[in-house]
């Protein structure tokens, strides 16, 4: 349904406001309450003692996808601060899950990597949130899931195109 054209002051036609689609008000809503689900879940950091908050489990994951990493690029993989990161990582280390080493070619970049003690951290971390992904949408075709991927993916271009980008945010 489109929106109604109505003539305006000066002679120029202009569009009304359309009536949203319930489906896609509903998917909107729905959408709004999975962020604010992922954002408690990214700042409410419910971890026991001796277990790693959420932040440092993107952390420990960005580095395993990448192997090693200085501190601003596992800042911008894991969508932390430096700062933040820099805190992070000196608890890390103390835990012996990674290890920081300055860089053969500009000893001014300071590295970091995951010891043997973070791969096997890290792989029983996924292996966990894999197993609860597999549990909780058991239920749900491959089908249901390519078009739900699809209705995101073209959400997240939705929110790209109308957000300014970030100073700075060419590197």
């Amino acid at each position: 349904m489109t929106g109604a054209h109505t003539p305006t002051d000066d002679g120029v036609q202009a569009t009304a406001p359309a009536q949203p689609r319930a489906s896609i008000e509903e998917l909107r809503r729905t959408l709004v309450r999975m962020s604010a689900a992922e954002r408690r879940l990214r700042s409410r950091d419910h971890a026991k003692p001796g277990e790693l908050t959420n932040a440092q489990i993107r952390s420990i994951a960005a580095l395993g996808r990448e192997r090693e990493m200085t501190v601003g690029q596992l800042a911008r993989s894991a969508e932390l601060k430096p700062a933040t990161v820099t805190v992070l990582l000196d608890h890390l280390e103390e835990a012996g899950i990674v290890e920081r080493h300055r860089s053969t070619e500009d000893r001014r970049v300071c590295n970091v990597s995951l010891t043997q003690k973070g791969w096997d951290v890290l792989e029983r971390k996924l292996a966990g949130w894999q197993a609860l992904w597999e549990e909780r949408l058991a239920g749900v075709s491959d089908a249901d899931l390519e078009a739900a991927m699809r209705v995101i993916r073209q959400v997240t271009e939705l929110y790209d195109s109308v957000t300014p980008p970030e100073d700075g945010a060419s590197d």
